[in-house]
């Protein structure tokens, strides 16, 4: 720990100071001082900081001048202790923020940044930052002469002097050292003695201050002190520390007893050296991670680890470059010097440390005659060499832990930056950052600072394009961008056409040296056989998300998760976070995508392979039925013959979750059938989309569902599967009618239940013509009783009782709307009873819609209510928002019958909500009509004229005659009440 500021005096420099690096404020413009009290000075002017936490909050600011400090650390400085209210905590630090910017008036520089703030602050304009600028010049006396005594002496924070003032100190103890370096090469031997005198006595143990000591006095012949000096510090160290003094020390002593001049030791003086690469001109985004990485090896100088921060990504997501942007950065941070070197890690031969060891070693001045032999005895003497100096190592494409472990210095105020297409994983106190691809606009950004922005803004399109196919690469776009560069009359749009082709994609990738596939293949040739084997075998499913499950499907490897790990480890596999059931997630990026698919097109295996995911696929979705809510007016899917690939515990514990596990997959599982239908796999295709639509129907765009189904039945045609193909042809027509009724639509629906009956296929001709039955009536009124009861035969025959439970409920529907109300009752009746055997609400909802709608009708209010209150009773949590929406806006029709317009008018807008978030066109005119009669219930036709208007002229001709004429109907009455104001009263 740094001792703390000893009184200017003691150490004076010789050299006056230049007046352009004094602490005097400038007439104008604003400054900044930390290197003593705190001091803000406006247009000469000292301004007055409050004390306590505004004046801690000014001083960590400054500290990290022009980088965003996060709401956290900002918490922990002014709460020493810890926030006693931790919700409260942001609240104050807000108010805090704004006492400070009142004090600083027009000297405010504190701005807001996402989670935490920042101080934009001119660098000349602020002390610390000459201070550093000046000693890296090697202006030392300068540097120290803006010293005005211990730094923010002034600001109450014990955190904040032990984490930023000491570290500071010590700084300062360092540009002191160099400047008597200067003095004693100088031969300003007399004026040092008691300047050193004083220094070894405040800093016993700093051997380089008693060094300097004994070539002083020797230098001003004073042999004999010089000798009592180094006797001296020999028995300090002795009884202090128990050690001897180093090898500085001694050759320094030795050179007092030959009467020598200053000694030249084994190694040669130091040397600041920059051993970085160029930085790229045309460098675009990142700046989240140049941010970070400089808070991690910056932060904190009272450190007693070495920080080591690892710039990790995919094979092409520019690490390299951002690399070395950030070691650019940060060279002012590390005065004593960059150190660069190349691993090769990514290639087949990476270097060896003690090779790299050997080629840093020379760089900081050891004699190459000198060069240990052994891997750790090197690691040792580079430890040594550049202990307590202020060095960034930088480590480009390192191969893993084994590669640069022995290459971490040992002192903290060194900081090592790799980069790396591996995790590194079993590195002390690493902190990794992850790289990923550029976002579409800085892609696009980077595409026209290489081949100008006239020419991407003239193709605009096209250069989105190219953009989007080269993945956010920064290496595939400085391909294409060198490609473009060079060919100016080449069309962007005929790049990007070529780019479009994922088959000759990595062909056009390759420009003079620089090659994609060539960067991967690095990668991909790496890998030990079963992650190889993974890799290959997601490539036939692209760049979406996947679970571990599913290598286990594509491979039949014991241990996939093993392979996902290394995988993932490699940066060849993304982990993209958890779903809503908590399965990791897994996904390849675009490029690698297009680079397994093309290894795959290799594999003999991935035929079989593709064919094993699937039925795993329809498996679990047949395990997850069992979860969830069963429809009694959709045909059971056939049975299937269970994928053996998952062990039964692992299919159980996927497909618990029932809905959510259904959603967490609707991606792949629209995928699959996608796959399965470009190969003709009628059966797969159907089996998987009957199970997967009973429930994802909802959650699936209205056009999507219906393409997924043509789709399906298209694939059974050309393979001749007529009661697949029937099956597909009623799903698309029933999905159809969900948005608009006419009579061809019926008409097609009826030609099903004839196909069905041709094939002798009982249950699809039984709820065929159930179907028929129900949007017949909703279409044109007409309740077809015989049809209905020749519905509840043909299903009774099938055998299947939730295919009869669906007929008998329209049958007791067509009763009850053609005016047998009293006989449709025990028709309901049996139908309650027997959903109630299904272990689920949802087919009891639907009867109990159907009783409160026609008792509704029928006047029968208090059944009508009482079963509406039980159905959304039922309802309720529930996940099947088609259901909620029809019931709720029926429970509304019922609510207003009863003269309860307050509590309708919610029921009514919820359903109207919903339909619109399903695309359920055919319900939403009796949600609008329920939502205006409320309205004018309530004394208030402006409302429902509001609401009519639009939605008479939407639905007019969606099929769903009676709820349009109730919008009309309601119309009616709103306009009529306009014009006769008088006769407006309210309802209750």
């Amino acid at each position: 720990m740094a001792t703390r500021f000893t009184a200017p005096g003691l150490v004076a420099p010789p050299a006056q100071p230049s007046p352009s690096s004094t602490a005097v404020p400038a007439s104008t413009g604003t400054r900044f001082n930390v290197l003593g009290p705190l001091e803000v000075w406006h247009d000469g002017e000292r301004l007055t900081i409050p004390a306590g936490r505004a004046r801690v909050l000014l001083a960590t600011l400054l500290l990290r001048a022009n980088q965003p400090v996060p709401v956290g650390t900002l918490v922990d400085r002014l709460w020493e202790d810890g926030a006693p209210n931790p919700d409260r905590a942001k609240a104050t630090l807000q108010m805090v923020v704004r006492r400070l910017r009142q004090a600083l008036g027009d000297a405010n520089v504190v701005r807001t940044v996402t989670h935490g703030y920042v101080a934009d602050v001119d660098p000349e304009s602020f002390d610390l930052h000459r201070f550093r600028r000046l000693a890296a010049n090697g202006e030392y006396a300068e540097a120290l002469a803006l010293w005005r005594g211990e730094p923010l002496s002034d600001v109450r924070s014990d955190v904040l002097h032990t984490a930023e003032v000491e570290p500071l100190l010590e700084e300062r103890l360092v540009v002191l050292e160099r400047r008597i370096e200067v003095d004693l090469t100088a031969g300003r031997f007399g004026g040092l003695v008691p300047q050193l005198r004083s220094l070894t006595r405040a800093y016993p143990l700093r051997e380089r201050f008693w060094g300097q000591l004994v070539l002083a006095l020797h230098g001003s012949d004073q042999q004999a002190e010089a000798l009592a000096a180094f006797s001296a510090v020999r028995k300090l160290l002795a009884e202090e520390l128990g050690v001897d003094p180093s090898e500085y020390l001694r050759a320094v002593h030795r050179t007092v007893l030959v009467g020598g001049a200053e000694p030249t030791p084994r190694l040669k003086p130091w040397t600041a050296l920059c051993q970085l690469p160029p930085d790229t001109a045309d460098f675009i985004g990142r700046d989240d991670v140049c941010t970070e990485a400089s808070a991690l090896l910056t932060a904190n100088p009272s450190r007693t680890a070495v920080p080591v921060v690892a710039i990790t990504g995919a094979p092409g997501t520019g690490k390299s470059t951002l690399t070395i942007r950030i070691a650019h950065e940060l060279r002012a941070d590390f005065p004593d010097g960059q150190l660069f070197v190349r691993l090769d890690g990514a290639g087949a031969a990476p270097r060896d440390p003690a090779e790299v060891l050997a080629e840093l070693l020379t760089a900081v001045g050891l004699n190459p005659a000198a060069m240990p032999d052994r891997l750790e005895t090197r690691a040792a003497a580079f430890r040594s060499r550049i202990a307590d100096r202020a060095v960034l190592l930088v480590l480009d494409d390192a191969a893993g832990f084994d590669q640069v472990r022995h290459l971490m210095p040992g002192t903290a105020s060194s900081a090592v930056l790799i980069s790396s297409r591996h995790r590194l994983g079993g590195l002390p106190g690493i902190r990794p950052l992850q790289v990923h691809p550029l976002a579409a606009a800085s892609g696009l950004a980077l595409l026209s600072r290489m081949i100008g922005e006239r020419r991407t803004a003239a193709e605009a399109p096209a250069a989105a394009a190219i953009v989007e196919a080269c993945g956010g690469l920064p290496l595939a776009l400085r391909i294409v961008g060198a490609r473009l560069a060079a060919r100016r009359s080449l069309p962007l749009a005929k790049l990007a056409d070529r780019l479009a082709d994922e088959r000759r994609r990595l062909d056009e990738l390759a420009t003079g040296d620089l090659e994609v596939r060539a960067s991967l293949e690095l990668s991909y040739e790496a890998l030990p056989p079963d992650a190889a084997l993974a890799f290959r075998r997601l490539g036939l499913l692209g760049a979406t998300d996947v679970a571990s499950w599913v290598v286990k499907a594509l491979t039949g490897l014991d241990d996939q998760e093993q392979a996902v790990e290394q995988l993932v480890e490699a940066n060849l596999l993304e982990d993209v976070g958890c779903d809503a059931t908590g399965e990791p997630r897994y996904r390849l990026h675009d490029i690698l995508a297009v680079y397994a698919a093309e290894l795959a097109g290799d594999d003999d295996g991935s035929t079989a392979a593709l064919r094993d995911y699937i039925d795993t696929l329809t498996t679990l979705v047949d395990a997850a039925l069992h979860w969830v809510p069963s429809s009694v007016d959709e045909l059971p899917p056939d049975p299937i013959e269970p994928s053996r690939l998952l062990p039964a515990p692992e299919i159980a514990r996927l497909t618990e979750a029932g809905t959510s596990w259904l959603v967490a997959e609707q991606t792949q599982l629209v995928h699959a059938v996608e796959m399965a239908a470009r190969r003709g796999w009628a059966g797969p295709v159907v089996a998987l989309i009957e199970r997967m639509m009973t429930h994802l129907d909802v959650y699936i765009p209205f056009d999507r569902v219906v393409e997924l189904y043509q789709v399906a039945r298209d694939t059974a045609d050309v393979v001749g599967e007529r009661r697949l193909w029937w099956r597909m042809e009623l799903s698309i027509q029933s999905q159809l009618a969900k948005r608009v009724l006419d009579d061809s639509l019926v008409e097609s629906i009826a030609n099903c239940a004839e196909g069905f009956r041709e094939i002798g296929d009982l249950p699809g001709e039984a709820i065929a013509l159930a179907t028929v039955v129900h949007y017949d009536y909703l279409h044109t009124g007409k309740a077809d009783v015989d049809l209905a009861r020749r519905a509840v035969d043909v299903a009774r025959r099938s055998g299947l009782k939730e295919i009869y439970c669906s007929a008998l409920r329209e049958l007791a529907s067509m009763l009850a709307a053609s005016g047998r109300y009293a006989e449709s009752l025990p028709c309901f009746e049996e139908t309650l009873a027997l959903t109630r055997e299904f272990g689920d609400p949802l087919p009891e909802v639907g009867v109990l819609y159907r009783i409160a709608r026609y008792a509704l009708d029928h006047d029968d209010l208090d059944r009508a209510l009482e079963v509406s209150d039980r159905a959304l009773e039922l309802l309720s949590g529930f996940e099947d928002m088609r259901a909620v929406a029809y019931m709720s806006s029926l429970a509304a029709t019922v609510k207003l019958a009863v003269g309860a317009a307050t509590e309708a008018l919610p029921l009514a807008e919820r359903a109207y909500r919903v339909f619109g978030e399903i695309g359920e066109d055919i319900g939403t005119p009796g949600a609008v009509a329920a939502i205006a009669e409320a309205h004018l219930a309530l004394g208030r036709p402006e409302e429902a004229l509001r609401v009519l208007e639009p939605a008479l002229a939407e639905y007019r001709d969606v099929g769903a005659a009676q709820s349009v004429e109730r919008m009309e109907q309601a119309f009616g009455r709103a306009t009529a009440a306009i014009a006769r104001p008088a006769d407006r009263s309210p309802g209750p």
